[in-house]
């Protein structure tokens, strides 16, 4: 009797742990055409179409809501990515009529690496506002055409909520931060490798080279040619390569300006299970505005 009492008193406890985990996400990371496709009609289910507002009005997935991916930064002098003030991050998610229970599956292009990015990054910033249920549609907007499905003209027009979330300051890395981290943390570099070995670098970045110790994991390694993500089992084989096993190991990502670095932050975390992932927003651009960091080539 004693014995059964405590596997019952153990069961219980399991599930109060438990429960809240696998509570956290309502659907997968990345969600199909077909499942989006069948529920359009679930009323906690929002498509954010976060292309040029041009391309929204030419034909959209039928309910998507507008929601162009310059709303989602906010560039201030020496950064060209940051996030929005907390008050405007609040009120552009209530204007889209997104709720704490929202499914939200983020819509973009995704027939060049520039623009595959966006998704994530607009991803990772709902989730820094306290949003849980956040999805990328794999394929992107070229995927639901090439399939034939339909599409609409008409703007969806969203009921307004008085949205007040708590931000999610975790995952996010400042410089300061980042610099306490040398020579501990794993480091992720997603740019291309001409860039991540000073062979190039962009215009606003003040030195070429990438932030000592870093390994080189192209954001554009996550995808296929047809703009999908990679099956599972081959993402974690990039990621393993780079970073290890350990999924406890500390890793943060970073860029040139933000852009691309949650794009493996992502997929880190939400797809392979990684447990202690940050961003560094600031990334190389602000690294290399300090003249008093290193800079490795």
């Amino acid at each position: 009797m004693k014995r059964l009492w405590f596997s019952s008193l153990l069961l219980l406890f399991l599930t109060l742990i438990l429960l809240p985990q696998v509570l956290a996400h309502d659907m997968d990371p990345i969600v199909s055409t077909e499942w989006l496709a069948a529920n359009l009609n679930n009323p906690k289910v929002v498509a954010l179409d976060i292309r040029k507002i041009e391309d929204y009005q030419e034909g959209h997935i039928p309910g998507a809501v507008s929601a162009y991916y310059g709303i989602w930064s906010a560039p201030k002098e020496g950064r060209h990515m940051e996030y929005p003030p907390e008050d405007d991050l609040f009120d552009t998610i209530g204007d889209l009529g997104l709720r704490p229970d929202s499914m939200v599956v983020i819509v973009c292009k995704t027939y060049h690496c520039f623009y595959q990015a966006m998704a994530p990054r607009v991803l990772c910033t709902l989730q820094y506002a306290g949003l849980k249920n956040i999805s990328v549609l794999d394929g992107g907007q070229e995927k639901w055409v090439n399939e034939g499905r339909p599409l609409s003209q008409a703007p969806a027009k969203p009921q307004k909520t008085a949205y007040r979330g708590k931000l999610n300051k975790e995952m996010h890395a400042e410089k300061d931060y980042v610099v306490s981290r040398l020579g501990k943390a794993t480091f992720v570099d997603v740019r291309e490798p001409v860039l991540f070995t000073g062979t190039k670098k962009q215009e606003f970045v003040e030195k070429a080279g990438h932030i000592p110790g870093a390994v080189n994991l192209p954001a554009s390694e996550a995808y296929t040619k047809l703009g999908t993500f990679k099956k599972k089992e081959d993402l974690e084989i990039l990621a393993v390569t780079a970073v290890g096993k350990d999924k406890s190991r500390e890793i943060i990502t970073y860029c040139d300006a933000g852009k691309c670095c949650p794009t493996w932050a992502f997929i880190l975390t939400r797809v392979l299970g990684y447990k202690n992932v940050k961003l560094y927003d600031g990334s190389f651009e602000e690294w290399t505005k300090d003249s008093s960091l290193p800079v490795s080539r």
